[in-house]
């Protein structure tokens, strides 16, 4: 079978969004198809579908059903790139995950990049916790947001077996669509770094994500809290991504659309349970 997409790249954490209507049964599957290196070598896939308010321009729904803040700040720059929206202008897209449409924003920087803002709410859940692997205690906070949760910690990043031990400690304290284990370091001059692992149990993915959106949105709010912090720039292997906590909390970044066309997928992929 045949369908459309168009992928993104905001800061490298590359994003597939399928156009075509995809039963919600099945997205999963078609969801780690298009992860393949084979195929399109996605971190992450959403399905653009009607909005459900009047007021937004567009609406993603990602494999998972969770919420992404990169996907929402990507789906901005489409809708501009699309002529949905006008450049500069904010406006409103919706996401999974989100209960309410985002504010976003994004302006063209060079062809086929753009500079792009997505506002998110800074009410969150934030529980100061111990998790522990192979003997060791880490002390850090869980950051729950709609949607997703991350567990921040300073730490240099750890071994695969750390991450999924923490990982698998998470998923006990929190019941959420996606988990992030963000450890952190400081650098100097509001400046951090992090090295984000991703996990959406319902896709059945765990991906070290080039850049995390709401990682580096959830490690604002936890900085926020301990440190006072409003304004911070998060390094990851991506790239940077700019977050504000305060007013008007967000997060912003460049996005890049590579490219855009069709790809194929047999029928047997695309069955449900039942074989329909």
């Amino acid at each position: 079978m045949e369908f459309h997409f168009v992928k993104a790249s905001p800061c490298r954490n590359t994003t597939v969004f399928v156009e075509d209507n995809v039963s919600v049964f099945v997205r999963a599957r078609l969801a780690r198809y298009l992860m393949n290196d084979e195929v399109l070598a996605a971190e992450q896939v959403g399905f653009l579908v009607p909005p459900l308010s009047e007021v937004s321009a567009l609406r993603v729904e990602m494999a998972g059903d969770e919420f992404c803040g990169n996907a929402s700040l990507a789906l901005g720059a489409l809708a501009v790139m699309r002529g949905l929206r006008a450049t500069g202008t904010p406006f409103f897209v919706e996401c999974s995950g989100s209960e309410s449409p985002l504010r976003v924003s994004a302006e063209s920087v060079a062809p086929g990049r753009w500079r792009g803002t997505v506002e998110l709410s800074p009410k969150a859940r934030i529980l100061e916790i111990k998790l522990s692997s192979a003997g060791v205690t880490y002390h850090g906070a869980i950051v729950e947001l709609p949607g997703i949760c991350h567990f921040c910690i300073e730490s240099e990043p750890f071994s695969q077996e750390t991450y999924d031990a923490l990982l698998k400690q998470l998923t006990k304290h929190i019941v959420s669509d996606a988990y992030g284990i963000i450890p952190y370091r400081e650098n100097g001059n509001k400046e951090f770094s992090i090295c984000p692992y991703v996990a959406v149990p319902a896709a059945k993915s765990f991906v070290f994500e080039q850049a995390c959106g709401s990682g580096s949105f959830a490690l604002g709010l936890w900085l926020a809290r301990i440190r006072g912090l409003t304004q911070l720039d998060v390094l990851q292997s991506g790239g940077t991504i700019h977050v504000e906590i305060g007013e008007r909390s967000s997060i912003s970044e460049e996005v890049y659309f590579p490219c855009a066309g069709k790809f194929f997928a047999d029928e047997i992929l695309l069955r449900d349970a039942s074989g329909k």
